[in-house]
């Protein structure tokens, strides 16, 4: 990463990263407890790393049509979250760019102040603290969400933004994510702004298209009505993704089995009163020049699929 770039980016909430060993954003060195888990879970060591690194960057200098940030700190990313085979990194990393480069719509304006008035909402946060594994929990309120007032879109923009900001972490890059879908008030209106096409590209982002380890997806006062657009999405899953998800409907002290009631807010059986994103936005919001300079990157052609 240049200097310019290091100099925009803010730092990482203490709860999120707390030990000055690591560094942050770099892909440099990681605290030794954390070094020791991405040597069992990833097989990453710092020489490795190194060597891939070097490996992935002559991978993509082969790829004529594509301009990709070349930093240790991004291509570590999608070495992590395909535990360091330099192949599937590299094909993630493409899907990553084309997913964005066929869908201009969906990424233009791709930085966190436009879209503020999603933010304002209170739909969707990382929560400051780790589960017992040390993976990030994301949590959305999908059933809250009114479609007559945020597009499905900008749903979508927004809920990326938020992944993107988790994964700038390198903790989040080793021990992975975990995500709280709340579909309390969801019903045929959501059905209804939620096309078979933008599914898929939800899907497609989370098992083939984003560079973090998705470890488990919790979803939470499901409606009966719920159960047909899980129908749909069914179809896109691969077997593993489909294990990682789990349905409580309204038993909070099911979703406790997984994440504990010291992290979470009131709405889930928490302790930590009422869910609420400002802090978390507030740092995307500082944020905003490393997501517009990241914009300038991807595929100069139009790439199929």
């Amino acid at each position: 990463m240049t200097k310019t770039e290091s100099d925009l980016l803010d730092p990482p909430s203490t709860t999120a990263s707390d030990d000055d060993e690591i560094e942050y954003p770099s892909g440099g060195p990681l605290k030794v407890s954390l070094r020791q888990l991405a040597e069992q879970e990833l097989r990453e060591t710092p020489a490795r790393r190194q060597r891939d690194l070097q490996i992935l960057r002559d991978m993509i200098r082969c790829d004529r049509d594509l301009e990709c940030r070349m930093d240790d700190a991004f291509l570590v990313r999608f070495l992590r979250c395909r535990k360091f085979d330099c192949s599937r990194a590299h094909k993630v990393l493409r899907q990553y760019y084309r997913l964005r480069h066929n869908n201009t719509q969906l990424f233009r304006d791709f930085y966190p102040t436009f879209l503020k008035a999603t933010f304002e909402r209170n739909l969707q946060t990382v929560l400051p603290d780790r589960d017992p594994n040390g993976c990030a929990v994301f949590i959305f309120k999908g059933g809250q969400w009114d479609p007559y007032v945020c597009t499905s879109e900008d749903i979508f923009r927004a809920n990326v933004l938020c992944l993107e900001q988790a994964i700038m972490d390198p903790v989040t890059q080793v021990t992975g994510l975990v995500a709280i879908m709340d579909m309390k008030g969801f019903g045929f209106t959501h059905i209804r702004f939620c096309p078979p096409s933008n599914l898929q590209k939800v899907v497609s982002l989370i098992q083939d298209c984003f560079p973090a380890r998705f470890k488990a997806i919790h979803i939470i006062n499901e409606p009966a009505v719920f159960g047909m657009l899980f129908s749909i999405v069914r179809r896109f899953l691969n077997e593993k993704l489909q294990q990682r998800i789990h349905f409580h409907g309204c038993d909070k002290a099911s979703l406790h089995k997984f994440v504990p009631p010291e992290i979470l807010p009131e709405e889930y059986g928490g302790f930590n009163g009422p869910m609420d994103n400002s802090a978390f936005v507030a740092r995307m919001y500082r944020n905003d020049e490393v997501f517009k300079k990241d914009a300038e990157y991807g595929f100069k052609i139009r790439i199929k699929g």
